[in-house]
């Protein structure tokens, strides 16, 4: 059925604008236009699976079209959203190649128009022309496409991993995370510690439920809610990042007061409560560093196709960003478990006036010398170093672990 004139124009405004028509005369697209159909689809509705035969090219006109695509582990990726004026199935109708990826509708009345691979390709044979200005809209695409479209931040499906290799995964890491947090602990209190691994039969089983509660829900959450669902989709998702480290707060704290038991005298019952509110922040940086963080730096790491390095270049890159961005809080809460008779107002005073140590001794009006302590210390907190490398380290055997055994490990320990 032909189009009316006003879904006919709307179709050729929408052509002029695509990738692969950008460059296409008028008449052209006009002609191609007569040969199209107009669709209206609803949420979820599906436009083409992947894998499977590209029939028809989408030229979307209203609403939007999301692409997701299987990695080889089975994880699914968003790789992208497809806007007004933009095509779907472009490079792959010609020869009805299998589908790059598959494409869903993601909100009620997306209005497409469609052309048949056969049209098209008639289009091509009988107009030179036609064909010529299509090849010099994609040569013109081309010079400008660099890299592949990555997952946006926050927008990543997690892996499919086992309870069992993510268990296996913290009870190596949590030797290395209670070594380097006895060593942080001793530089921003001064206070020795008497050992790197106190009670380990409490932090090891803790340390298991932790990680894998960050793991868990995690995927639990992205299997029970769609944020395309709801009218803010990016505040859902901000929401579901932040929830696991919200939750798994009071699991860390025993794993801190674990370690906290040389200054702190009092049970551990109580000790754990200690720095519970800036822990939290804390928590959350580490959950989303963990999770989502990883994943999207691990799509970027460049020159590497080796899955075991892009792992490892990932959480590190990771981890160096959520070690930073936690410093401050994880002192507030670290000060105010060794000491928790102190108010937080307190601790902070006395945070900036030893770091007001580290400022030159010609900085000396002492406004001037509050303002650099108190930049110096949020800035380049205290045990920058050995909490930045503490971060690191945890991403890289925790994924790293999780990601070999998923990848290379026997059947009987990647299924459960």
């Amino acid at each position: 059925m032909p189009l009316s004139p006003e879904d006919a124009q709307e179709c050729i405004n929408s052509l002029r604008v695509s990738t692969a028509l950008k460059y296409c005369k008028d008449e052209d697209l006009q002609k191609l236009s007569d040969a199209m159909e107009k669709k209206v689809y609803k949420h979820g509705d599906i436009l083409s699976h992947e894998g499977q035969p590209q029939t028809h090219m989408f030229v979307i006109a209203q609403g939007s079209v999301r692409r997701e695509k299987t990695a080889l582990d089975g994880s699914v990726h968003h790789i992208d959203t497809h806007m007004g004026g933009s095509t779907v199935g472009t490079l792959h109708i010609m020869n009805q190649d299998p589908s790059y990826a598959t494409s869903i509708c993601n909100a009620d009345d997306c209005v497409a128009y469609t052309l048949s691979s056969d049209k098209f390709n008639n289009m091509f044979k009988s107009n030179p022309r036609f064909a010529w200005d299509v090849a010099y809209s994609l040569t013109v695409e081309v010079r400008k496409h660099t890299r592949a479209q990555r997952t946006p931040l926050l927008e990543q499906h997690p892996k499919k991993t086992s309870v069992t290799a993510v268990s296996l995964a913290a009870g190596i890491e949590s030797f290395y995370r209670a070594a380097l947090n006895a060593v942080l602990n001793q530089r921003l209190t001064g206070v020795k510690m008497v050992s790197l691994f106190p009670n380990m039969h409490i932090q090891v089983p803790t340390r298991i439920v932790y990680i894998n509660g960050f793991k868990g829900l995690r995927a639990r959450l992205d299997s029970a809610v769609d944020p395309d669902t709801y009218a803010n989709p990016t505040a859902v998702r901000l929401g579901l990042a932040v929830t696991p480290g919200i939750l798994m707060t009071p699991v860390s704290s025993i794993l801190e007061a674990c370690n906290a038991g040389h200054s702190n005298p009092e049970p551990l019952y109580r000790r754990w409560t200690r720095g519970i509110v800036p822990r939290c922040g804390r928590e959350v940086i580490f959950g989303v560093g963990l999770n989502q963080l990883s994943d999207f730096c691990e799509e970027r790491v460049p020159f590497f196709e080796n899955s075991a390095i892009r792992n490892a270049g990932g959480s590190l890159a990771a981890g160096v960003i959520s070690g930073y961005l936690s410093h401050v809080v994880h002192n507030l809460s670290t000060l105010k478990l060794m000491n928790p008779n102190k108010s937080y107002g307190t601790h902070f005073k006395e945070y900036v006036a030893k770091a007001e140590t580290r400022l030159p001794t010609n900085f000396q009006n002492p406004t001037l010398r509050r303002v650099g302590a108190t930049a110096l210390a949020c800035i380049f907190p205290a045990g920058l170093l050995i909490r930045t490398s503490q971060i690191v380290g945890t991403f890289v055997i925790l994924n790293g672990t999780i990601n070999a055994i998923t990848q290379w490990g026997p059947e009987w320990l990647r299924r459960f």
